[in-house]
């Protein structure tokens, strides 16, 4: 819809039709997303007055090194097992077209288990 939508706001550029028309679209598109970063802004806002989101937060805080290496461990295991399941599957099985097939199947098996 969004890619429809587009093209034919260029038609219209191309041609010369209803160039104000696409701008004022363009306009409201903006004000939407403004309207997103307030919505945000308000959750940020929140957590000041929770106790148990500060809570969480401080315990991410203390924990990088730890998450950031299980994030690492992630990374390869499923770059590795990916990769492998890709070239045992791929002759057999359709599913397993691409590489990052094979890594989404990792993913999900991993982080399933």
């Amino acid at each position: 819809a969004v890619v429809s939508t587009q093209s034919t706001g260029v038609t219209d550029l191309v041609n010369g039709d209803d160039v104000e028309e696409a701008h004022d679209q363009h306009r409201s598109y903006v004000v939407l997303r403004v309207c997103r970063i307030f919505r945000v802004i308000r959750v940020f806002k929140f957590i000041r007055h929770s106790q148990d989101l500060i809570l969480i937060i401080k315990v991410v805080g203390h924990a990088k090194k730890e998450l950031g290496l299980l994030v690492l461990l992630l990374f390869i295991f499923s770059v590795s097992f990916g990769s492998l399941m890709y070239y045992i599957e791929h002759a057999t099985n359709p599913q397993f077209n691409s590489i990052m097939q094979g890594c989404w199947w990792a993913i999900v098996t991993i982080t399933t288990i």
